[in-house]
């Protein structure tokens, strides 16, 4: 009888616990407040035997060069967080902090893909969240020390934003329809897609973008050009200024803008309804000047721009704002961090095929890349090696 009534009491524990643990689920979250069902094997593949399997309630670790648990290895492991959180409607800025390597899906859709062995660094991205959503966290150690962070926080909400420079949100649709799917800070509006995805989670066919800012202009003249492929269109002050809505190849449109000066909202709206994706915007200043510059451009380089020159195998950025550091050469890659205006770094030797990207390597030892239209180079472009 005694026996009974212990399991009887055990099942009631075990039911209690299930329901606390489906309330933490169903409710929203902020990074810290609820657990993590974190799974550790004794290899660096996931593969195999799991052993050992626990709840967490952050992943905020720095074991150094030890081991998460006595029966998991000092090195070689890994290990896989999933959980279910619910977000209020809401721009979110995602963190994630490894050594080794790691990868992050949310909602079956993969976001960061760091899986190397590297030192210790940070990733980040944007993305609008609403609601329930699957995440999940697979990390490798290979050696050395071991650190493995993942957290986040809200950039945006309603009226509240975070966009020092074009606010850029993505559409899985070609009519800018329901909410978007990534929203985050570009610097510029100038880019070749090809056949790639513009960023985590979105369609590489059949989506549409919309970009937004106020810019501040001197009374003047501009000539503005939009090229695109397919559809674009730029309205100013909520007119439309050019009309270039429709599927084509690589097509440009232009038209001078006369203002008498003052704070302009500016908006441009893209569609890709399949194959190459291309959508660049370019400002020619016939009379006048921008305050703030549509898009961002690089300064001219002259030697009054900075107080320092880029010699032999470095690079200098010659961007008025911070400029990004990319995981590849591509606007479609994750960022892994910046570069403040005249910061110079050493170049690690590679460059993409059209010389419109290098790779350079950062102040913690990784390797990144930038875009060539924003740094001034203490070489020649054609000497670096083309990078596969």
């Amino acid at each position: 009888m005694k026996q009974l009534h212990n399991r009887r009491l055990l099942a009631v524990v075990a039911i209690g616990m299930a329901m606390f643990i489906l309330a933490l689920g169903g409710r929203p979250a902020a990074a810290q407040d609820a657990q993590w069902l974190g799974e550790f094997w004794n290899n660096r593949d996931l593969s195999g035997p799991i052993a050992m399997t626990r709840w967490e309630n952050t992943i905020d670790f720095n074991w150094f060069g030890g081991s998460p648990d006595p029966r998991i290895n000092s090195d070689n492991f890994s290990a896989r967080w999933t959980r279910t959180v619910n977000f209020p409607a809401g721009t979110y800025r995602f963190f994630a902090t490894m050594d080794d390597g790691m990868r992050i899906w949310v909602d079956n859709q993969l976001v960061i893909d760091s899986w190397t062995p590297s030192q210790e660094h940070t990733m980040t991205f944007d993305r609008f969240m609403s609601g329930n959503h699957a995440i999940r966290i697979d990390y490798f150690e290979a050696g050395g020390y071991a650190v493995a962070r993942f957290n986040w926080q809200q950039i945006n909400s309603g009226g509240s934003q975070f966009f020092p420079n074009w606010q850029a949100e993505y559409f899985n649709n070609t009519t800018l329809a329901g909410a978007p799917v990534l929203v985050r800070d570009e610097a510029i509006i100038s880019n070749n897609w090809g056949l790639g995805s513009p960023g985590p989670g979105v369609n590489s066919d059949f989506w549409s973008a919309r970009w937004s800012r106020q810019l501040t202009a001197r009374a003047g003249q501009y000539r503005i050009i939009l090229t695109s492929d397919d559809g674009s269109r730029l309205f100013i002050n909520n007119q439309l200024i050019i009309d270039n809505w429709r599927s084509q190849a690589t097509t440009s449109m232009s038209t001078d803008f006369f203002t008498q000066g003052g704070t302009l909202d500016v908006r441009i709206e893209y569609f890709d309804a399949g194959g190459p994706a291309l959508l660049r915007v370019d400002l020619i200043t016939i009379s006048g000047g921008l305050v703030t510059v549509l898009p961002t451009p690089p300064t001219s380089g002259g030697s009054g721009s900075c107080s320092t020159s880029p010699a032999g195998m470095q690079a200098q950025s010659i961007a008025l704002t911070a400029l990004n550091i990319r995981r590849g050469p591509s606007t479609q890659f994750e960022t892994m961090g910046t570069l403040a205006p005249c910061q110079i770094v050493p170049l690690a030797g590679f460059r993409n095929a059209d010389n419109t990207w290098v790779q350079i390597i950062t102040a913690n030892g990784q390797t990144g890349w930038v875009s060539t239209q924003y740094v001034r180079l203490g070489t020649v472009v054609s000497s670096l090696t083309v990078s596969n």
